[in-house]
C-alpha cells in the first residue's frame, strides 16, 4: 500500500513539475516590445479564442519565435479573463494611432486588427473557430455565409503607457 501511495505521490509531483516546465516554455517564446497600454470595450468581444466581457483592459505587445506579433491581454477588474494572442500576419502602420480594429457581429465584436505605430506594426488577427460573417438575405428566409462584403467596423482606441 505505502508503494502504491509513493508511486502515486511521484507521478503526480512528477506530472506538475512538467507542466511548469512546459508553462515556462511557452512564456520564454515571446519577446515584448515594452509598448502596451489600456482599453475599454463597449461590448462583448471575441479575441481569437478568448471571449472578452465588456469593461477595461491592458495589453502589451510583442513577438513570437516565428516573427509574428503577439498581444497579450489583460482584464483589469478581479476574475477578469486574461491571454496571449498570436496574430496571423503582419504589415506596416496606417496611420499615427494606436487601435484595435473590430468587426461588429450582432450585438459582439469580433477583433481583426491591431494598429501599434509605437511598436512600427500592424497585426492581423484570424476569424474565432467556427465563427462566419453572414448575410441576411431579402426573402427573410436564410442567411448567407460571406467571403468579404461590407462590414461594420468599429475602432477601439488604445491608449498608450508612458514608459
Amino acid at each position: 500500500m505505502k508503494t502504491i501511495r509513493g508511486l502515486m505521490t511521484f507521478f503526480g509531483l512528477s506530472l506538475m513539475l512538467a507542466a511548469f516546465g512546459a508553462t515556462g516554455a511557452r512564456a520564454q517564446g515571446f519577446t515584448m516590445t515594452g509598448v502596451g497600454g489600456t482599453f475599454d470595450l463597449p461590448l462583448a468581444t471575441q479575441w481569437g479564442a478568448m471571449t472578452l466581457p465588456a469593461g477595461n483592459y491592458t495589453l502589451d505587445y510583442g513577438y513570437a519565435s516565428s516573427g509574428l506579433p503577439v498581444v497579450q491581454v489583460r482584464g483589469t477588474a478581479k476574475g477578469s479573463p486574461q491571454g496571449i494572442i498570436v496574430a496571423q500576419a503582419h504589415s506596416q502602420p496606417s496611420g499615427t494611432k494606436s487601435f484595435i480594429i473590430c468587426v461588429r457581429e450582432g450585438d459582439a465584436l469580433v477583433v481583426r486588427g491591431l494598429e501599434m505605430p509605437a511598436a512600427g506594426d500592424s497585426a492581423a488577427f484570424a476569424l474565432p473557430r467556427g465563427a462566419q460573417l453572414t448575410a441576411h438575405l431579402r426573402n427573410g428566409k436564410r442567411n448567407i455565409q460571406l467571403a468579404e462584403a461590407p462590414m461594420l467596423i468599429q475602432r477601439v482606441p488604445v491608449r498608450l503607457n508612458e514608459k
